[in-house]
């Protein structure tokens, strides 16, 4: 049900930035032909998720300050991004080659669903880094890819669920390539959501748990004093 609300919200955030939505889909596509300029392009996008997901009003000129802001981090979780592919799959490749690895083809069949483990993990935590980036207060590159992993073991079937979404739009616009610029638009609004969502659930039960965790030291604390005073009186 949560999972389902994330989506309702994020579409209709994305609705309500239609228009942004399509302009920057060109300047993105534009930007990433030319890949230098790709991580910017996003980061405008995700600044207008950032506002559509709050409720907020959108211009060119905060666009272009979240840009300034968050473009050099984005540039870097860019390149951390691919990184990881990179080494997931060249794992992948050495040790289901014979020709590359020096272990036998059964080491293989152990290894290749633990990489695809974590060739999954690992498409969680940049599903949730961009939006961590642009909604911590002190986005340090450390805490952001801390924070998006624990999100992804801490929710793992939401997590599962929302980039199952993603794949779906992602092949809807390989099927109808105009949707291509509205895909980025799309995405953002439900990674800003998710994360805002999920985190403010479980912000909500670790202060259920903290408070009962309270309560119940409290009890104990108390019946020892009854226990104690009890024991006073006797002797």
């Amino acid at each position: 049900m949560r999972t389902l609300r994330i989506i309702a919200r994020a579409a209709v955030a994305f609705y309500e930035e239609l228009f942004f939505y399509a302009l920057l889909g060109v300047v993105n596509i534009v930007a990433w032909l030319l890949v230098i300029p790709g991580p910017f392009a996003l980061t405008a996008i995700y600044v207008v998720g950032q506002r559509a997901v709050r409720g907020l009003g959108v211009n060119w000129s905060l666009i272009w300050d979240g840009v300034k802001e968050y473009g050099l981090r984005a540039w870097l979780l860019f390149a951390v991004t691919i990184l990881g592919f990179v080494i997931v799959f060249s794992n992948l490749v050495f040790y289901v080659n014979p020709d590359l690895s020096p272990f036998p083809e059964s080491v293989g069949v152990w290894t290749t669903p633990f990489f695809l483990f974590l060739g999954l993990v690992w498409t969680g935590v940049v599903f949730y880094a961009q939006s961590f980036l642009m909604e911590l207060e002190d986005p340090k590159f450390g805490l952001v890819l801390r924070n998006s992993l624990f999100l992804v073991l801490l929710q793992p079937l939401q997590t599962l669920t929302l980039l199952l979404v993603s794949l779906l739009a992602t092949a809807l616009s390989i099927v109808l390539p105009v949707l291509f610029l509205f895909l980025p638009g799309f995405l953002s609004c439900l990674s800003l959501t998710a994360v805002r969502e999920l985190v403010t659930y479980l912000k909500g039960r670790a202060e259920i748990l903290n408070k009962t965790y309270e309560a119940e030291g409290a009890t104990e604390s108390q019946s020892a004093t009854g226990s104690t005073d009890s024991e006073g009186g006797l002797k």
